[in-house]
């Protein structure tokens, strides 16, 4: 049987942020942020008895990304592909009228679009 590490990550003062195995990711910090060493911090668990805490270096948060715009036209008579995010074949079977309620996966929508 192998041992899963847990991990939590806490912010200074001590409220848990997040808990679970590597890597994990803190959100809620806007974009373009420097965060200073020791403003979050880190412990493992291993076996219910967690170590002492371990300041998480510097880092800055990525910057704003801009939304990719593929050009595609829910609308139009291209049918959408794998190639497409889930969003825009949501938008596609709605514009064309199609019902996709409880379908939450692209190869699920994707059987949908009529051949």
């Amino acid at each position: 049987m192998s041992v899963v590490d847990t991990f939590r990550i806490y912010k200074k003062g001590g409220t848990k942020v997040v808990e679970g195995t590597s890597p994990l990711s803190i959100t809620g910090i806007a974009a373009n942020t420097q965060v200073a060493k020791g403003d979050y911090q880190t412990t493992r668990l291993v076996n219910d008895v967690e170590s002492m805490k371990v300041d998480i270096p510097a880092f800055k948060t990525l910057a704003e990304q801009e939304p990719e715009t593929s050009g595609f036209d829910p609308e139009g008579d291209v049918k959408p592909t794998n190639a497409n995010t889930v969003e825009e074949i949501k938008a596609w079977l709605t514009a064309h009228e199609i019902d996709y309620t409880g379908k939450t996966l692209k190869p699920d929508l994707l059987a949908l679009v009529p051949a």
